[in-house]
């Protein structure tokens, strides 16, 4: 299928260059969470994709209705009238999308499918040695046919791309969300330990993007072009994991800060809980970041939480993977994070145990022992 010509972003050390602009890998991501509003836009999204639908069924299926076309097109147009409420499409050239969909969805298009079709049918009982030695039926153009089909695998990438748009918008967010939430289950903020959560809530499934190698400047002042890869993206969906991995490949991932409530790209494994943008509320009259209004609150964040707490919470995460994917029982899975539970709190009351021996018995190893002792 054709690709949709203006969405594409390109990738280099760790960053996102797009609509001109380069960010941290892992930003657009990120930015789903604060601008995705789920009851607007899955309500409109869902009414808007019905003659979508009914268009991309009849071009598959070899006929084509020119009102259910042009409604198809009045459909899309309406979903880039949403767009600019979301990024990375604020920052595209939205106008030059609505001026292509124009262009595509008009009678005269319509008539060239309808025609194209009349003129394939023509091939359809032919000896396939004839068409491959180039003879052709009466009636039938090569060169209209050729352009023709072109025209059709580019209106149904189309379709497909804003059919899809509002599940995947929706997709995305919910588990960008559950990864969020789930992060306390690591016990470094890395890669190495981030990665196993991730694929536990998006799976393991080939995204359908286009890559090539292109020269690009990182900035506007750079002198020399250096390689990046440009993706070309045929779904949002592909667009926003693309990106969430990426970021994620190169430590960035989101957290939702603590005083304000928004999602921001974190580029270290510190477990920060407060952004740097501006909080809902002043500080004596004054503007002031999330940050610094919560140190001056004496709500000073730590480089670390209570180390306890981590280990527990890090423990109990992969307790919960391993008996999602069945290497573990869901009792044995229960008693183990009873146990845990205990040692936690032991470890919370007695300092000389949180110190000598709280770690070990969080061990894997030792802690499913002590378990598996338990339940006999």
């Amino acid at each position: 299928m054709e690709k949709i010509s203006y969405f594409t972003a390109d990738y280099r050390d760790g960053r996102v260059y797009l609509g001109g602009k380069g960010k941290d890998a892992g930003y657009y991501a990120t930015q789903l969470l604060n601008e995705f509003d789920k009851d607007e836009f899955a309500a409109r999204f869902a009414v808007f994709r019905t003659e979508n639908w009914n268009t991309a069924k009849q071009l598959r299926t070899g006929f084509l209705n020119t009102d259910t076309y042009m409604k198809a097109g009045d459909e899309i147009k309406y979903i880039l009238t949403l767009l600019p409420k979301l990024r990375p499409f604020s920052e595209l050239d939205i106008q030059g999308e609505c001026n292509r969909i124009d262009e595509l969805f008009t009678e005269k298009m319509a008539e060239n499918l309808c025609e194209y079709f009349c003129q394939r049918a023509l091939t359809v009982n032919m000896d396939f040695g004839y068409i491959f030695g180039g003879y052709f039926p009466k009636g039938y153009d090569k060169e209209f046919c050729e352009e023709a089909e072109k025209l059709l695998q580019t209106v149904l990438a189309t379709l497909n791309f804003y059919d899809r748009l509002g599940d995947d918008v929706a997709d995305a967010a919910k588990k960008l969300r559950q990864f969020e939430k789930r992060t306390y289950e690591a016990e470094h903020l890395d890669e190495e330990h981030l990665l196993p959560i991730a694929i536990d809530i998006f799976g393991s499934a080939p995204f359908d993007v286009t890559t090539e190698y292109v020269p690009i400047r990182k900035s506007r002042r750079s002198k020399k072009a250096t390689v990046s890869r440009r993706l070309h993206f045929k779904s949002y969906y592909s667009f926003i994991l693309t990106d969430f991995f990426e970021g994620l490949q190169n430590g960035h991932y989101p957290r939702q800060c603590r005083m304000c409530g928004k999602y921001f790209v974190m580029t270290s494994a510190r477990r920060t809980k407060y952004c740097d943008g501006w909080a809902n509320e002043q500080w004596h009259g004054h503007k002031i970041t999330c940050r610094n209004l919560a140190a001056q609150q004496k709500r000073r964040e730590r480089s670390a939480d209570d180390p306890i707490t981590v280990r527990y919470n890090s423990r109990c995460g992969a307790i919960r993977v391993e008996a999602l994917r069945g290497t573990i029982t869901k009792e044995f899975a229960a008693a183990a994070k009873v146990l845990a539970k205990e040692h936690k709190q032991l470890a919370a009351r007695d300092p000389v145990y949180a110190a000598r021996q709280y770690i070990a018995d969080m061990e894997r190893d030792k802690l499913y022992a002590d378990t598996d002792a338990r339940m006999k």
